[in-house]
């Protein structure tokens, strides 16, 4: 073999060593290029010269230097860095953007996408069109707009407060009721059979009644016990005198006295009763003071323009667990198209939740908006029954309130957003969204047989195989995070390390190839 061979593996050597320095300083070149996959050299051994066959049979061999086997790729995931820009996109798993350059399809794993002047969705660095699920290319819709929708149903959540939080009201409730034994009150129950009446009262005793009106007009009269007569039912009958067609009194199921407004919309009702002080007899009264509740709220109503109208809400206890609702518009709006916005009867159950609306299943308002010929009906869902995902009555402040409802005014396009399984949607002015188009990601069985191309771009070939389309985030797809880029996978103290032993690998191979030359020049000298 002679000192031939010593040389020949020493080049070997400082030929594979160079291509290795070579492979590291191109990782460390692209220590900060987004997307960048680390490559690495393996190195194997040439043929070995069999010099002769050992007494045990064994081969005596020679080996003829080294080179490199194959080049690699390491595709693990890079750190995902943040941008803020919505259409910078990183892939958290496996997969490629798709981009078409005009003839072919290239895949890359930097999603540093922007639009061109037509709104085509590109690769900011080589322009080439990004691909959706069905292989088209996908548009941004700057200039598009959303039609207005009328509105059909509205849902209220949100609770009524139970107590009454006012002495004033549009219906004024007793705190509690008038009972004899211990059972209800009714018309016909003696005063002086009233359990709260602790001495008897005597012909001329009087029960003053005082308050004001709904307009706020003040009201004074007096109920002469045996004049007037002496019952619960005959009391009624001279406060209803008292408050002279402007509100009703009654008495509910439960014993308790309830004055109720005929003039809708109206807070200023109050009401008193209170023992003359000269009287015989006495009732304590002060158990039995009247409050009221309302809650007023309001809702937009969009018409069949878009045009949006605000509705206002009232809701007015009328007794204990039931309230009546009333709408009302500005006229400048339109007009409702019957007596159906005011709606008696909704009620609530002992544990707070939704019962029934004894006028019918819902609460449907009919609308006649100006300038619209048609009638609008427009579904108001309380809730199920017994449930709480609707309106309540418990305790606490009132909050209830139109959360959603299926209406929207005309929008314009706003901005972009992309979702984790690659749906990129755009956002109206009037808060709707749209699915533009969802976009594709490439796998592959044999990630290695890729070309690089250049640009951050791999090129399927026969060694890759065909790519295997899927959606994002489903099977072997990973998922997208929009406003980060995925950065080098390269290590720096690994390729760092790599790049001594490198060095040290070219050094000794050079020393191989100087220590041959010189024992080649003894050799040459032996003939002197």
């Amino acid at each position: 073999m002679g000192l031939g061979g010593a040389l020949y593996s020493g080049v070997s050597g400082i030929r594979a060593h160079q291509n290795m320095l070579d492979i590291i300083g191109n990782n460390l070149a692209n220590i900060n290029t987004y997307g960048y996959k680390s490559s690495r050299l393996l190195f194997s051994d040439l043929l070995s010269q069999t010099m002769a066959i050992g007494t045990n049979g064994n081969p005596m061999q020679v080996g003829k230097g080294v080179k490199f086997a194959s080049i690699t790729s390491n595709f693990s995931q890079g750190t995902l860095e943040s941008t803020n820009n919505v259409f910078d996109l990183a892939i958290q798993g496996e997969g490629f953007f798709v981009v078409n350059g005009g003839s072919k399809d290239f895949f890359t794993r930097v999603g540093a996408f922007a639009t061109d002047e037509n709104n085509y969705l590109v690769d900011s660095n080589t322009g080439y069109k990004v691909l959706d699920t069905n292989g088209n290319e996908i548009i941004v819709p700057y200039d598009s707009t959303v039609s207005g929708k009328a509105t059909s149903k509205a849902y209220i959540t949100g609770n009524l407060g139970a107590s009454k939080t006012s002495t004033t009201g549009e219906v004024l409730i007793m705190s509690t009721a008038l009972t004899e034994g211990n059972n209800e009150a009714t018309a016909g129950t003696e005063l002086n059979d009233l359990d709260s009446n602790t001495t008897p009262y005597a012909n001329g005793d009087t029960i003053l009644i005082t308050g004001t009106k709904s307009d706020g007009t003040a009201v004074s009269a007096t109920f002469t016990y045996g004049t007037d007569g002496t019952t619960v039912g005959e009391l009624l009958t001279v406060i209803d005198t008292a408050f002279d067609g402007d509100a009703t009194a009654s008495l509910d199921s439960s014993g308790k006295l309830i004055l109720k407004s005929d003039t809708v919309g109206n807070d200023d009702l109050s009401l008193t009763l209170a023992d003359g002080g000269s009287n015989t007899g006495e009732t304590t009264w002060s158990d039995h003071t009247f409050s009221g509740s309302t809650y007023t709220t309001s809702v937009d109503v969009f018409d069949s323009q878009g045009t949006r109208h605000s509705i206002t809400l009232r809701f007015t206890k009328q007794m204990d667990n039931e309230w009546d609702l009333n709408a009302s518009m500005d006229s400048n709006d339109g007009t409702f198209n019957s007596d159906d916005y005011h709606v008696e009867g909704i009620t609530f159950n002992d544990d707070g939740t939704f019962s029934s609306i004894s006028s019918s299943d819902d609460i449907t308002l009919q609308f006649n908006f100006n300038g619209i010929s048609s009638t609008q009906s427009v579904i108001f869902d309380l809730g199920t029954s017994g449930k709480n995902n609707g309106l309540t009555q418990n305790g606490g402040n009132s909050t209830a309130a139109v959360t959603s409802q299926d209406g929207y005014e005309y929008g314009t396009f706003d901005s972009v957003s992309i979702n984790s399984d690659g749906t990129i949607k755009a956002l109206y002015t009037n808060g709707i969204t749209e699915t533009i188009s969802t976009l594709k990601l490439a796998l592959f069985n044999n990630l290695n047989g890729l070309s690089r191309v250049g640009d951050n771009l791999y090129e399927q070939t026969s060694a890759s195989g065909e790519p295997i389309f899927m959606n994002p985030n489903s099977g072997r797809a990973g998922s997208i995070s929009s406003g980060y880029l995925e950065g080098s996978n390269v290590d720096m103290a690994t390729e760092l390390t790599s790049l001594i032993t490198a060095q040290r690998g070219f050094q000794l191979n050079t020393k191989v190839i100087t220590t041959a030359d010189e024992v080649l020049a003894e050799m040459v000298n032996l003939k002197r």
